[in-house]
């Protein structure tokens, strides 16, 4: 079982991708929209998941998901990105209007936020995965360790029960 500060920081991390994905639902046309909700669908159910308790389950999903987020907003945020083979409902549509911050600068901090999101949720994945193996190790040897001395106790209970049987057996004759 992994400690709870990596599971509740996972949690929390999908958490954030969560709302992210709901405040860039309007930035963008029908399929970029859609692509939003469909991720914060995702992405909530397994931050309460995550924060519960754990499972196989939601880790994987987190890890999917994470590492799809990295694929697609690496490919989104590079350089004619439009261009270089993003599907034409992908494309963002990002209008200008004046005072404060400009619509497309909030859109270009929100894509670097969600980058930066799932970096983390991949690296706290790996982190709980190694913690898992750790402890999977441990209980090994702590099992290994058991094998071994019953492998070394049974010649002696082998020679204690022959031992035994023949001195029964020469007191009945």
């Amino acid at each position: 079982m992994t400690p709870v500060v990596l599971r509740r920081t996972a949690a929390t991390c999908a958490a954030l991708s969560g709302v992210v994905h709901l405040v860039l639902l309007g930035h963008g046309g029908l399929l970029m929209s859609l692509a939003m909700a469909a991720m914060a669908v995702v992405c909530l159910p397994c931050a309460g998941h995550l924060w519960r308790g754990e499972s196989l389950r939601a880790w994987t999903m987190v890890a999917v998901m994470s590492v799809g987020m990295l694929i697609l907003h690496l490919g989104l945020m590079r350089p004619n990105g439009a261009e270089a083979g993003n599907p034409d409902g992908l494309e963002v549509e990002v209008p200008h209007h004046g005072g404060g911050v400009e619509l497309a600068e909030m859109h270009e901090l929100l894509m670097h936020l969600a980058l930066g999101l799932a970096t983390t949720e991949v690296l706290l994945v790996l982190a709980a995965v190694c913690w898992h193996l750790r402890s999977l190790h441990r209980q090994g040897r702590g099992r290994a360790a058991r094998v071994e001395e019953t492998a070394r106790s049974r010649p002696r209970r082998l020679q204690e029960k022959t031992t035994s049987s023949l001195q029964l057996s020469r007191t009945v004759k």
